[in-house]
C-alpha cells in the first residue's frame, strides 16, 4: 500500500515480482491533499482491501506500507488510536515555524538547533522531530502519547493487538527526519539524553526502528476474517513514498538515479557514501549497503500548465525543437508564479520566477523552459557530486516529462549519461518489492 500526496494505492505482486493487481486506488481530492485525518487513512485502507480481488487477497503472504515523508501524528500508546485534542496529522509540508500555534515552532527549532549536528535533516521545520517538539510546546505531551509516522500508523491497523512497548515500529526511512541515526542505526545521544530538555520531551515517545522490509508482526484475526487474508500473513516495515517509487524503477547499481519530472523536480541516486546538507534539502536514506541521496527543487512541469501549454501543443512543438541547440532565451528560472524561494540545488528563500523575455515563438518559449528545468536537474546532480556522492551513471525518468523524447535527448546531452524512461514507478509496487525481499539492497 502506498499512501501518497494525491491518494492511496495498492499493488499485489507474485514471488517473481510480476504484477497480479496494480490498478486499485483511492484519491483524496484537491481539498484533502494537504489535510487528511487518520480516519481518512483507515477508510482508504479498508476501501483498497475491499477492491483487491478475493483470490489475490487469499494468497497474500507479506504486506508493506509507504507513506509521505515527515507526515506524522500523536497516538495513545495503549490503543494505537490518535490522541484526543491534537488535531489532524501534521502532513509532510507542515512547517512548525509558520504553522505551529504561538511560539511553539520557534521554541522547538531553537531547542533542536542547539542539540542536533550541523546540517542534520531533523533541524528542518517540516521534520518529524520538529512536529513532535512543537506539539509539546503547544500543550505538554501527556502520559502515553507517542509519535507515529503515517506508514506505521496505517500498518498498525492490520496487526494483532500489541503487548510489547513501544506500540509502533517504524523504519530507517520514515524515522530519518525524526532524528534516527542511519549510520549507527540508533536514536542518537544528542536526542535521547534524559538529562537534557530535548531528551526529557522525547523519552518514551519515539517508535522502535527496524530495516525497511523487515517483519514487524502478523495480521490480526479480524483482518483475516473480514478480508480473507492468509492467517500468519506478515506485515513488514515500510518506507517513504518517494523511496518506494525509486525501488520500483529498476535502478540497482551505484550511480543509478531517478529524476521525477512532475509538478516539481526531484532527484534520487544510489551512492556508495551518504551525503547530507539540510540547508539545501539534501539527505541520504540507508538502503542496505548503499545510500539513496537526493533533493527536490521547486521548479518543474507546473509552469508548463501555467503558461497554457496543452498536451497536444507540447507534443507538436517538442517535435520541432532541436535538443542539441542552446535555448533561444538562456536565463529562465521556471518557478511557478505563486512560489517564492528555492530549496535545491541551492537554498535561496527569496528566489523569484524568471520567465522573461517571452519570445514571439511558442516553440522557442517551450525550448527555453525545458532547457531551464534540465539545467536545474544537472545542477542538482552536481550538488550531490560536490558533497562527495558517487559519480552519476544512468538516469531513469518518471512523471509526465518522462514521455517527451526531445526533452530526454536534451537532458541526456546536459547530464552526459544515458537517460531513459523508468519501466515502472508505482510506489505501491516498490513497497511490495521491499516486502517481498525483506529489506536489504535491491538487486
Amino acid at each position: 500500500f502506498d499512501f501518497g500526496t494525491s491518494g492511496a494505492r495498492c499493488a499485489a505482486i507474485g514471488a517473481d515480482g510480476a504484477p497480479l493487481c496494480d490498478d486499485v486506488s483511492v484519491t483524496w481530492g484537491a481539498a484533502r491533499e494537504r489535510s487528511q485525518s487518520a480516519a481518512d487513512w483507515v477508510e482508504a485502507l479498508h476501501a483498497l482491501l475491499d477492491a483487491v480481488p478475493a483470490d489475490v487477497r487469499s494468497r497474500v503472504s507479506r504486506i508493506g506500507v509507504s507513506g509521505t515523508s515527515g507526515t506524522c501524528l500523536l497516538c495513545d500508546a495503549a490503543t494505537r488510536l490518535p490522541s484526543h485534542g491534537r488535531g489532524p496529522p501534521r502532513m509532510y509540508d507542515f512547517n512548525v515555524a509558520k504553522q505551529a500555534r504561538g511560539d511553539a515552532g520557534a521554541r522547538a527549532l531553537e531547542l533542536i538547533g542547539a542539540a542536533a549536528p550541523p546540517l542534520h535533516v531533523a533541524r528542518a521545520g517540516s521534520s518529524g522531530l520538529a512536529k513532535l517538539v512543537a506539539w509539546h510546546f503547544e500543550d505538554p505531551l501527556k502520559p502515553g502519547e507517542v509519535l507515529s509516522h503515517q506508514a506505521e500508523f496505517v500498518a498498525s491497523q492490520l496487526l494483532r493487538p500489541h503487548s510489547a512497548s513501544p506500540p509502533f515500529t517504524s523504519d530507517w526511512h520514515n524515522a530519518l527526519k525524526t532524528g534516527f541515526d542511519v549510520r549507527s542505526l540508533t536514536w542518537p545521544e544528542w536526542l535521547t539524553n534524559p538529562s537534557t530538555e530535548l531528551g526529557a520531551i522525547v523519552a518514551g515517545r519515539l517508535p522502535e526502528v527496524v530495516p525497511p522490509g523487515a517483519p514487524v508482526g502478523t495480521v490480526s484475526d479480524e483482518v483475516v476474517q473480514r478480508w480473507g487474508l492468509r492467517p500468519g500473513c506478515v506485515v513488514c516495515a515500510g518506507t517513504t513514498d518517494s523511496n518506494a517509487a525509486f525501488l520500483a524503477s529498476g535502478a540497482t547499481e551505484t550511480g543509478d538515479a531517478v529524476t521525477s519530472l512532475g509538478s516539481t523536480l526531484a532527484i534520487k541516486m544510489l551512492s556508495a557514501v551518504p551525503v547530507d546538507d539540510s540547508t539545501r534539502g539534501v539527505y541520504s536514506h540507508r538502503l542496505g549497503d548503499l545510500w539513496l541521496a537526493g533533493g527536490a527543487s521547486n521548479v518543474g512541469c507546473a509552469v508548463l500548465r501555467e503558461e497554457c501549454f496543452s498536451p497536444l501543443e507540447l507534443r507538436e512543438l517538442s517535435e520541432i525543437i532541436d535538443p542539441d541547440m542552446e535555448p533561444p532565451v538562456p536565463g529562465y528560472y521556471p518557478l511557478p508564479r505563486a512560489t517564492v524561494g528555492e530549496r535545491f540545488p541551492v537554498n535561496e528563500p527569496d528566489r523569484l520566477p524568471v520567465l522573461t523575455p517571452v519570445p514571439e515563438s511558442r516553440t522557442e518559449f517551450l525550448h527555453s523552459i525545458l532547457h531551464a528545468v534540465g539545467r536545474v536537474e544537472a545542477q542538482g546532480y552536481g550538488a550531490l557530486a560536490s558533497l562527495g556522492a558517487s559519480p552519476l551513471r544512468r538516469v531513469y525518468t518518471c512523471g509526465g516529462g518522462a514521455r517527451n523524447p526531445t526533452w530526454t535527448r536534451m537532458r541526456q546531452r546536459m547530464l552526459g549519461v544515458d537517460v531513459e524512461e523508468a519501466p515502472r514507478t508505482e510506489a505501491a509496487v516498490g513497497v511490495a518489492l521491499l516486502a517481498l525481499r525483506g529489506g536489504g539492497r535491491s538487486k
